[in-house]
């Protein structure tokens, strides 16, 4: 009997995953690291919900000053863990060089979707959707008839942001002012991480009259709302809600949930649910949204909030779309 038992076990032992025990993930933050208030952080929220719940090691990487992990440095992880979590567009070519090459871990990407790889799960948000609702906003609140736009480098899902933001406020007042900053140029992803020049882009802005600039930079916007809070004038927070670092001057934050997306996929691999392949979070998900805008709200005519909650109902249903070609400016 102890015979049968113990062959049972063996057998048993041979169909566990390696990492049943406790499963090794390696978390690659986006560029600016930890500590941005913003992306990261509100990512990183929801990898440490997941830790809790299923107590697996979890080891950190993050970019140097570019925004990029080595080739190296992102091998010798894999190498370590069984799972990898990689926030960011900069981190896609990682992954498709590298899932086929180690096809018994398992690869989670947010922000660009990747298709027809096994062991590759994506999730992208369609923060279009949540901009355009900033846009609008923004346009109705204007008092100069001008607002500003300051991204940190233009990859597809920061010029996602930028679309919305632009069809929004031209929804709202068609012939509203828009400039388009970014901090650097494609391919640089130093942009989310200069708050110094998002200062200086923002204040220039607000100079040539623009009274609420959008910032999608990481902790380069942390620069533009610390020039918001100096002129007086608006900034909007994005991915996480950042209105109270400015409390007043941060006209609303157009929230990513990036918590939410990275604790289910993690919990899915965990309780072997891991189905490959991207999904999509909106505003029907509840994917992105505005913020409560609690030190704001007081500020904002009921007409306006009616406004913006009328474009919500309409992108819901499918009746304004949001297109990567209603761009108005491309980045020079």
């Amino acid at each position: 009997m102890k015979a049968i038992i113990l062959s049972l076990l063996i057998t048993f032992a041979t169909v566990i995953p390696s990492w049943a025990k406790q499963p090794v993930v390696g978390f690659v933050t986006g560029a600016s690291g930890l500590g941005d208030l913003s992306f990261n952080d509100m990512s990183y929220g929801g990898v440490r919900k997941a830790q809790q719940e299923f107590n697996f090691k979890l080891i950190i990487l993050e970019p140097d000053k570019s925004g990029e992990s080595t080739d190296r440095e992102f091998v010798e992880l894999i190498r370590q863990c069984d799972i990898l979590l990689l926030i960011g567009a900069q981190h896609a070519r990682l992954v498709e060089e590298n899932a086929g090459r180690y096809p018994e871990k398992k690869f989670i990407l947010i922000e660009v979707p990747i298709e027809g790889k096994d062991n590759v799960s994506s999730v992208a948000f369609e923060q279009g959707e949540g901009s355009f609702l900033a846009g609008a906003l923004a346009a109705l609140m204007s008092k100069t008839g001008k607002i500003g736009f300051i991204g940190g480098t233009p990859v597809p899902p920061v010029r996602k942001f930028e679309t919305g933001y632009v069809r929004g406020a031209r929804y709202a007042v068609p012939d509203i002012e828009i400039k388009v900053d970014y901090v650097s140029p494609l391919g640089d992803f130093s942009g989310f991480n200069l708050p110094q020049k998002g200062h200086a882009l923002a204040m220039n802005q607000y100079r040539d009259g623009a009274d609420t600039i959008f910032t999608v930079a990481g902790l380069t916007g942390n620069g533009v709302i610390e020039a918001a809070r100096r002129t007086g004038k608006f900034a909007i927070g994005v991915d996480s809600d950042q209105d109270s670092l400015a409390k007043g001057f941060v006209l609303t934050s157009m929230i990513k949930k990036l918590d939410v997306a990275c604790y289910a996929e993690l919990k899915a691999i965990m309780e072997q649910r891991f189905s490959p392949g991207p999904s999509f979070f909106g505003l029907k998900e509840n994917g992105v949204g505005l913020s409560r805008m609690l030190y704001t709200r007081h500020l904002i005519p009921d007409e306006v909030l009616e406004k913006i909650s009328e474009a919500r109902e309409k992108i819901i249903r499918g009746e304004i779309r949001i297109e990567p070609e209603d761009t108005a400016k491309q980045p020079e």
